[in-house]
C-alpha cells in the first residue's frame, strides 16, 4: 500500500512538473501547447470519424442471421470502398456495416488478401466522407498515433499515443510490415485506421499482444497496425480487381552482421539484377532515395513503390566503393 501511495505521489509530481513545463513555454513562446495539441487531436477525430465504420461479421443460422464478430473498417474513397481486415470478414455469410450516423448497410466484399490480412468491403450510399493514405517511409518513430474504431462494440472510439516502433514483423502473416503503437487498441478494433496528426491513414490496426495469463485481457500498450504503405498497394489492387503483381528482381540476400547492410548472395542469370550488373557480394545500401538497413527493407520498399516495368536505382557498396545500377524490375517466371 506504501508503494502504491509512493507511485501516485510520484505521478502527481511529474504531471505537475510536465503541466508546469507546459506553462513556461506558454509564457515565453506565447503558445499554448496544451490547448494546442488537445485542438489538434479534437480536429483529427472531427474529420476522421464520418469515415470510420463499424462491421459486422454474420452467420446465417437456417432461420437468421446472427452476429458472429464485429470489427472495424475506413472508408477510402467516395465510392464507397471500406478498408479491414481479413479476419474480420473470414468465413462471414453476410457483411452490415454501421456508418457514424448509425445508419446499417449490406457491405459486398470486394476482395481479401490472406497475405497481408487485409479486405475490402464496397457499400453503396452516394458519396461519402473518406481518408487518405499517407506515405509512411516519412512516419518517425514517437510522431503522434491516432487509433479510431470500435472496441468491444464501442463504435467511434478514439485513442490516442505516438509509433513506438516501424517495421515489426510477428511471423502472422506472409507479408508483415507493421507500425507498433501504444495508442490503446482492443478487440473490436481491427481493421479501423491509425492516423497521424494530420488526419491521414498511417496503418490498419491488426493486432495485440497482451499477457496470456492473469487478469488483463485487453491493451497494455502493445498494438500493431499493418503499415499503410503497404496496405495502400493491396487495398488498391482489390479495388482494380487485380491481383498485385511482384516485382522481381532476381537477387537474393542475407543479413551476415546486424550492423551490415543486406548481401547479395546470388544472382540469377539473366535477371534484371544480372542485366544492370549487379554481383554477388555488393551490400545494398539504398534504392532510388530509401535508405535500406535489413533485408525486410528492401522487400518492403519493392512491394510498396515498384511494379513490373519500373526502373529503380539500386545504390551499392562493392569492395569501399559506392556503385549505381539503374535496374528496371521485371516479373518472376
Amino acid at each position: 500500500m506504501k508503494t502504491m501511495y509512493l507511485k501516485t505521489g510520484l505521478s502527481v509530481i511529474l504531471l505537475l512538473f510536465i503541466v508546469s513545463l507546459f506553462g513556461a513555454e506558454k509564457k515565453s513562446s506565447g503558445i499554448d501547447l496544451p490547448h494546442s495539441l488537445q485542438n489538434a487531436y479534437a480536429s483529427v477525430a472531427e474529420r476522421a470519424m464520418p469515415a470510420v465504420v463499424t462491421i459486422y461479421s454474420l452467420h446465417y443460422t437456417g432461420e437468421t442471421f446472427t452476429e458472429k464478430a464485429v470489427g472495424s473498417g475506413f472508408i477510402v474513397s467516395d465510392a464507397g470502398y471500406i478498408v479491414t481486415n481479413y479476419h474480420v470478414v473470414q468465413d462471414a455469410d453476410a457483411l452490415a456495416v454501421k456508418l457514424s450516423d448509425r445508419k446499417v448497410l449490406l457491405g459486398k466484399l470486394v476482395g481479401t488478401s490472406r497475405d497481408t490480412d487485409l479486405a475490402v468491403l464496397k457499400i453503396e450510399n452516394g458519396r461519402l466522407p473518406y481518408l487518405k493514405f499517407a506515405d509512411t517511409s516519412k512516419v518517425k518513430v514517437g510522431h503522434y498515433a491516432i487509433a479510431i474504431g470500435a472496441p468491444f462494440s464501442l463504435s467511434q472510439t478514439v485513442t490516442t499515443g505516438i509509433v513506438s516502433q516501424k517495421g515489426r514483423s510477428l511471423g502472422l502473416h506472409y507479408r508483415e510490415d507493421y507500425i507498433q503503437t501504444d495508442a490503446s487498441i482492443n478487440p473490436g478494433n481491427s481493421g479501423g485506421p491509425l492516423l497521424n496528426i494530420d488526419g491521414e491513414v498511417i496503418g490498419v490496426n491488426d493486432c495485440i499482444i497482451a499477457p496470456s495469463t492473469g487478469s488483463v485481457k485487453g491493451s497494455v500498450g502493445l498494438g500493431f497496425a499493418i503499415d499503410g504503405n503497404l496496405a495502400k498497394t493491396f487495398v488498391n489492387a482489390m479495388i482494380r480487381s487485380v491481383s498485385p503483381d511482384r516485382p522481381f528482381v532476381g537477387i537474393t540476400l542475407e543479413e551476415r552482421r546486424e550492423s551490415d547492410p543486406p548481401v547479395v548472395s546470388e544472382v540469377v542469370k539473366q535477371s534484371p539484377a544480372a542485366e544492370a550488373g549487379i554481383q554477388k557480394d555488393d551490400l545494398i545500401v539504398q534504392i532510388d532515395s530509401r535508405k535500406v538497413k535489413t533485408i525486410r527493407d528492401v522487400q518492403s520498399v519493392l512491394l510498396t513503390f515498384y511494379k513490373p516495368g519500373d526502373t529503380a536505382e539500386f545504390v551499392v557498396k562493392r569492395k569501399q566503393k559506392e556503385l549505381k545500377f539503374k535496374i528496371k524490375i521485371g516479373k518472376p517466371k
